[in-house]
């Protein structure tokens, strides 16, 4: 008797292929985004500040700089939930005017909620900054009624402070009160080895077309003969 081709079970294959393939592209792409990124980020870790004048529309990702008298505000919130070392707490984001702008700055991981803000002090920021990238698909979305916050959208930040807000983010750095903060880095950088995880996708891949080869070999193939 002979067996006719596994049209069920070769669409199957064909559809897991698919998507080992496209989970293997997904992670290599952010190998090759991440070890971009990282290189920027070493490189400015190992230099002194910029000090910036203004706000400029073309700053790099990653820049390392400081701005000089930027004044604080009482435009603060908090994303939630943030974990560090096992630990859950918040991320403290808050607003500082500087020159004519008004700039968001991640002051760290905390703990606790500071409801009590000092305001209209000036201060020498310095951090990594970055464009403020849009919310990713599977993150969720602010409740702005109930003010909890879990994305950096800044449409919303501009709703609840009513300000226009610069498109930047600061990731301030060198913290004085460390025992309350912790100073977090941009979630541009990376230390998970993507490379491997795009190995083990195209393996799995390439592992399954084996299994079906053989299959079919011993099943179909020697009984057509």
């Amino acid at each position: 008797m002979i067996n006719r081709f596994p049209i069920p079970l070769f669409l199957s294959l064909s559809l897991s292929v698919f998507v080992l393939l496209l989970l293997g592209t997904w992670q290599l792409n952010k190998h090759f985004i991440y070890k971009k990124n990282n290189l920027i980020f070493e490189l400015n870790s190992s230099s002194k500040a910029n000090e910036l004048a203004e706000l400029d529309d073309d700053i790099d990702d990653l820049s390392y700089i400081k701005l000089v008298g930027a004044e604080t505000t009482n435009k603060t919130l908090y994303l939630e939930p943030r974990t560090m070392k096992g630990k859950v707490g918040f991320h403290k984001i808050s607003v500082v005017k500087f020159n004519s702008d008004y700039l968001l700055v991640n002051e760290g991981f905390t703990l606790t909620k500071n409801l009590e803000e000092k305001t209209n002090i000036k201060k020498n920021l310095e951090g990594y900054i970055i464009k403020i990238p849009q919310p990713k698909f599977f993150e969720l979305k602010n409740d702005i009624e109930n003010k909890i916050w879990y994305s950096l959208k800044i449409e919303d930040f501009e709703s609840e402070f009513n300000l226009k807000l610069s498109p930047y983010i600061v990731y301030e750095q060198n913290l004085k009160d460390k025992k309350e903060r912790i100073s977090v880095i941009p979630n541009l950088i990376s230390k998970v080895n993507h490379l491997n995880y795009a190995l083990t996708w195209y393996f799995l891949c390439i592992s399954l077309c084996a299994i079906f080869l053989i299959y079919f070999k011993k099943n179909y193939y020697y009984e057509q003969k």
